[in-house]
């Protein structure tokens, strides 16, 4: 007899329930660890908690974590995949896939234009569309951190500067939260952090797990840091914010948050690239390599390149760029920039025998948005019967996509 599968979102508190008590099966962090997250969440929405129910059992699971990414000034809608789970006795009937194809459908509905998740196996995502791109990762030993740290703390005289303390929630919230809204504001792929978020967060069993503190100038903090959870001998620097003129307060800020994990090993950093403490790293030679963590969906291309449109257009406006005319294609969707008189235009509908059209690989495209343009990216270059002038390529896209001081902060992982 064929079984009955239904695929969509969790209809009540008993199904989640269920989607908890399946997620205690498949991961040794307990049901407790799951239900915090959502059960913390003011915001949580049960459309968001995709099932597939197979005979009346729930089977199989994802979880939608939705946030808001910044590019410049411009705000893209995200949705961040995580809790990816089947029970034993239902896996290898491609339930996970099923739950991910129709859920990206709904996804395109519910007006989101990228999709993230974090993974070590990789070939389960790109069967549905998800395409690594890759972050630079640096590391050092725990050691050398403390040690090169210590000299310099003693040679500037920093640590008479600032008092280090751990971060106090009742006292620290609104401070640090004003710092991370200042250096943020416009550093594109940071997560936008509404007062809702620090609220939720500070009850989760992510912030229980972290090591954060504050360096403080007379009543207030000039800089803030959060060490993740320790991974076998390693731990990571998963946030680092301090405010101009205050550099000097991220060695002492270190120096205390790895005095609380004597055990650990090798420490991880992920940075932007203006950040002061990546300078140190090159200094103390560490360890440079891609993160292969993230992984990246283009939910919707036309939309996103729209909501982008005032960005690209005063980069054009900058640079004093003549009228064209260009397509871009990506994983199947296009759209066309206009630009004439200093103004662009996103066209969704357009004959693409008609222009120049760029194609571009998932990957390339994302990490082209979030970092900028670089030449050695493979593209397909397709030239239209409409022969019009056009900037250099390589040209027009640096300037549509100039290099970014991006980070996504690890304290935000789902």
């Amino acid at each position: 007899m064929m079984s009955s599968i239904e695929i969509r979102p969790v209809q009540s508190r008993i199904e989640l329930e269920a989607v908890y008590e399946l997620l205690d099966t498949c991961f040794p962090l307990g049901k407790s660890y799951f239900q915090s997250r959502l059960d913390h969440s003011s915001t949580y929405r049960f459309d968001t908690t995709w099932v597939a129910v197979v005979d009346g059992v729930v089977a199989s699971t994802i979880q939608v974590f939705p946030y808001i990414c910044r590019i410049e000034e411009a705000t893209l809608k995200v949705a961040g995949i995580g809790s990816v789970a089947t029970r034993p006795e239902f896996r290898g009937q491609g339930l996970g896939l099923k739950i991910l194809h129709k859920s990206t459908e709904w996804m395109a509905r519910e007006g989101y234009d990228l999709s993230l998740l974090f993974a070590v196996i990789h070939p389960f995502y790109e069967k549905l569309g998800w395409a690594i791109v890759p972050e630079m990762e640096y590391q050092l030993t725990a050691e050398k951190v403390i040690s090169e740290a210590s000299r310099m703390i003693a040679e500037s005289g920093a640590a008479s500067l600032y008092s280090i303390q751990p971060f106090d929630p009742s006292v620290h919230t609104k401070q640090v939260a004003d710092i991370y809204e200042q250096i943020n504001n416009r550093r594109t792929l940071s997560r936008v952090r509404t007062y809702t978020y620090w609220q939720d967060m500070l009850q989760s069993v992510e912030w229980r797990d972290g090591t954060w503190a504050v360096a403080l100038q007379g009543d207030s903090i000039a800089a803030y840091g959060r060490l993740g959870r320790k991974n076998n001998e390693a731990i990571g620097l998963e946030e680092l914010c301090y405010l101009p003129g205050h550099e000097s307060a991220i060695l002492p800020l270190v120096y205390h948050l790895l005095e609380q994990h004597p055990d650990v090993r090798k420490v991880q950093f992920s940075l932007p690239p203006d950040h002061a403490l990546l300078t140190l790293l090159k200094q103390w030679h560490a360890d440079e390599d891609a993160s292969n963590l993230m992984m990246w969906k283009l939910i919707r291309l036309a939309e996103t390149l729209h909501i982008l449109r005032p960005v690209l257009q005063r980069r054009l406006q900058y640079e004093s760029v003549t009228d064209f005319r260009l397509a871009i294609a990506c994983e199947g969707q296009s759209a066309l920039l206009i630009y004439e008189e200093a103004h662009l235009a996103v066209v969704k509908d357009f004959d693409s025998n008609e222009v120049t059209t760029l194609k571009f690989r998932q990957s390339e495209f994302v990490s082209m948005l979030f970092h900028g343009y670089i030449s050695q990216m493979t593209i397909e270059h397709y030239p239209g019967t409409r022969q019009e002038p056009h900037p250099p390529m390589d040209d027009l896209l640096q300037i549509l996509f100039p290099a970014q001081n991006s980070v996504f902060y690890l304290t935000d992982k789902f």
